[in-house]
Parts: structure tokens; sequence; C-alpha cells
């Protein structure tokens, strides 16, 4: 089991401490380490693991051990973010610091939780918690707003720092993993009640460490049923202000195969599935499936320069290289590349990660010549390809609702929790009320409704403003 180093920020909670480990340490990088959540660890219990996936379903599903790894370091559980291979390539990005968060019951290791540490504005906007606030992205729409909202939104941004001028709110710390999932991994045998339990322990736990590494801003992101309510009233009585970030689409697949998929759809989205498939196979496009490191070639490093290039997403050769060379090296047994070919050449990919009996998807990437490939591609080539392989759900993320809930994605709701410590605190918290406002109102239009938890549906006055520091 790795031990943090004795400088190490150590926070206290009720029966619970948490033990921040240095850059670079995290037990999942000892192969034989019996480490807080079985990382490395051949033990088998059957537990269900039952947290929230990415972006996720808040379903139970049978793991080897309470993370799903079994004695490959593989995660069966159909859990992708707590596979030691996932936080080890989440460990080599050079845009945030990462570290892992040891929470011990007692002197018993009960959990490991991923730390972004952010020193300046730059970080990437879904993990960034000051950018977040307040920026027009798929988790802030204030087109949604009426015309009293609108008005109070623009007043409370123009009030604020642009992004890129928050120094002030920096360095910023998020409990989160890339991949918008929390990233909290429980030890094996812990019942839902206890795993519970330690998600809201982890609020006041954060906030501690947070003030120990010189923190001006807090966040706990992308957390869903069954822990959210937990977390906000614990979150709430910390300081902290509720915000819906979004949804992940989840693709439940229960046909045994195509043909009985297709049937048993809805008139309406069968004839929107044939359109679009029919319209892929017309424009001479075939599907060409890829699994292995070798998937992640320098035809789909290509494509995902020029995809993040059009959207002006950060990157660039170099960087997109680097990132696919770390997902290839360390966790590129799992990787399964769909792509669009014609004649032969690949010109629109779909990579996912595949965990168990899931998908994870993890990004696309198209030439202008496969302009209108993307739906057939990613949504029924995809379900295509799963049914034929073992696959019973795929993980689609946040945004695009409307054409994931329209093709069959089930949403569930990711809340994230911010704490601000500055003089300008309560308008980022009114922003973020008005941000999570217009995402609550992007479901209700897609027909997909956000049961709020439970601190936004209190009166202004009962929220408390400002981290308690």
């Amino acid at each position: 089991m790795t031990t943090p180093v004795p400088t190490s920020p150590t926070a206290h909670h009720g029966s619970f401490t948490a033990r921040l480990l240095p850059p670079g340490h995290h037990p999942a990088h000892d192969a034989t380490a019996q480490d807080a959540t079985g990382h490395g660890s051949t033990e088998q219990n059957g537990t269900a693991q039952g947290g929230t996936e990415q972006g996720g379903t808040g379903q139970d599903a049978t793991a080897q051990d309470g993370t799903g790894k079994s004695g490959s370091g593989q995660s069966d559980s159909g859990l992708i973010w707590d596979d030691p291979r996932w936080l080890r390539f989440t460990a080599r990005t050079d845009l945030h610091e990462t570290h892992c968060l040891q929470v011990l019951e007692g002197d018993r290791p009960v959990a490991l939780a991923t730390l972004l540490l952010t020193h300046k504005p730059g970080g990437l906007l879904f993990y960034d918690a000051p950018r977040l606030a307040g920026t027009p992205s798929p988790m802030a729409e204030p087109d949604l707003l009426d015309g009293a909202e609108r008005e109070q939104w623009d007043h409370l941004t123009a009030s604020l720092p642009l992004p890129e001028d928050r120094a002030g709110h920096y360095p910023s710390l998020a409990l989160a993993t890339f991949g918008n999932h929390h990233g909290v991994a429980h030890t094996h045998g812990r019942s839902p009640q206890q795993r519970r339990s330690v998600m809201a322990a982890l609020p006041a736990l954060l906030q501690q460490i947070a003030d120990q590494l010189g923190c001006r801003s807090t966040a706990l992101l992308y957390v869903g049923e069954p822990e959210a309510d937990a977390v906000d009233a614990a979150a709430t009585r910390a300081g902290y202000h509720a915000t819906l970030l979004g949804a992940d689409a989840v693709h439940e697949l229960r046909a045994d195969d195509w043909e009985q998929y297709v049937a048993g759809l809805s008139s309406r989205r069968r004839r929107g599935l044939r359109k679009e498939v029919t319209a892929y196979e017309n424009s001479g496009f075939h599907t060409v499936a890829t699994t292995g490191p070798e998937a992640l070639d320098d035809t789909v490093i290509a494509l995902q320069v020029a995809h993040r290039a059009k959207y002006g997403l950060p990157g660039g050769h170099e960087r997109v290289r680097r990132d696919f060379d770390a997902l290839r090296e360390e966790i590129g047994e799992s990787c399964v590349v769909l792509g669009a070919a014609r004649e032969d050449r690949v010109l629109g990919f779909a990579l996912y990660l595949r965990a168990g009996d899931a998908l994870f998807l993890r990004t696309v990437g198209f030439a202008p010549e496969a302009s209108g490939c993307y739906l057939a591609l990613t949504y029924h080539e995809s379900a295509r390809w799963a049914l034929e392989n073992g696959i019973r759900r795929i993980h689609y993320g946040l945004a695009t609702y409307e054409a994931k809930f329209q093709r069959g994605c089930e949403l569930h709701p990711r809340w994230g929790w911010f704490a601000f410590n500055g003089s300008d605190a309560e308008a980022f918290h009114e922003v973020l009320t008005l941000q999570s406002r217009s995402i609550e109102r992007r479901l209700e239009h897609v027909g997909s409704p956000a049961t709020p938890v439970p601190s936004r549906t209190l009166p202004p006055s009962s929220t408390v403003y400002g981290a308690a520091r």
C-alpha cells in the first residue's frame, strides 16, 4: 500500500480521515499493492458496486470486488473510471496537477478519490471551477433563461472578471476525474449506505485539504444518484452551492441482436434509424472496427486534431498525440475504434473504452467529407457493433441531449457543488444558480426533467453563501 509522505495534507471529519498523496503517487501505480480499494488485489468478493457511473446510471453492477477490479487489474464492473489503468492515464495530463486522496474510516482505508489541482486559468473547462461559473458552454445555456433571468445573468457576468482574468480564484481544487465522473472508488465489501457516508464526508474533507493547499475555490463535480442527496446536504452545510451540470446519456441495449433491437423500436425511431443508416450507406460508407492499442493510429490522431480545431478546442497535433499515446500505453487493451470508411479510407471515427459489458465514448473526429456520418456511426452503427460483441449499454456523456434522447438514451442528472473564497463569492453563486436553472430547463425541454437536489428547492435565504473557512 502506498504511504503518503509525512508532510502530505490531512483532513478529519467525523470518523473519517483523508490523506493527500503527492503528484504521481497512486496505489494504482503499483500492480501488487493492496490499497484502499483493491487496486491490484486478487481478492474476489462478489459485492455489487452500486456507485454512479460516468454521467451514469445509478444502478448496481455485479463486480469481482467493490471497485470492479479482478486479478488482471481491469474493471469488470462496467465502470471504466475506477480502473487503475484509467487512473494512470489521467495522472499523465499536463493541464492539471493530479493527486489521489485516500480516505480512511478509523484506521481502515475505505475509498480513493482523484483531485485535480489547477494553479492558473487555462485548465480543461469541465474541471476548472472558476472558468465553469458563468461561461456559456454545454453546462451553461443563458439563452434558455427568461427575460429577467437573462438580464440578471448579463449583469452578473459583466461584474465578474472574464474567465481568463480570474487569477484571484486560483489555485482551484476539484474532486473529479476526466470523463465527467466524480472518480470516487470505494473499497470492496462496502454497503451502499457505507459508500454514501463516505460521499457525504467528502465536502468537508475536500474543503480542509483545499485550505491547506491555499486554494481559493473548490468544487466536487459530477455526482448523481444514489449519492447526490447525501452529498448535497453535507455540501450545503459546508457552504458549497449546488449546480446541475448536465446529464449522462446512457443507451441500455436490451435486445439480443440487431434485428431484435430494430424490431423493438417505436415506429418513429425505426423510421429515423433507417433514414440515417440508409443515407450513410448510400454515401458509400461502411463501418470498420479496430480494437486494442493499434486502434489509435495516425489516421485517428489526424481526425481528432482536425475535429478539435473545427470546434476551437485546445489541442494541436503534439497534444493530441500525447493524449493518445497515454491512452494506448495505459489502457490500450480497452480501446474500441469504430470508423466510417469509404473506399478504404477512414473519414470519421468514434473512440470507445470498454469495461465489462459497457462502452464509454471517449471522443470522435470527422473529416469534412464525412459530413452527415456522425449520427449513423455514433448511435446506430455503434449499437449494431455493441450488440454483436456482448455490450449491454453505451455511455455517451453530457450535452447534445435532444439527439441522444431521441435515439433511445436515458438521461441521468449530474450535479456539482462549488465554493468560492473571495468578496465576489455571492455573485459567483448567483451565476451558478442561473446556470443550473438553464440546464434544468434544457432537460425539461428534452422531455427528461431532473429531480432537483434538496438545496435547489430552498429559498435563497436558506442557502449558505461562501465556504466556511
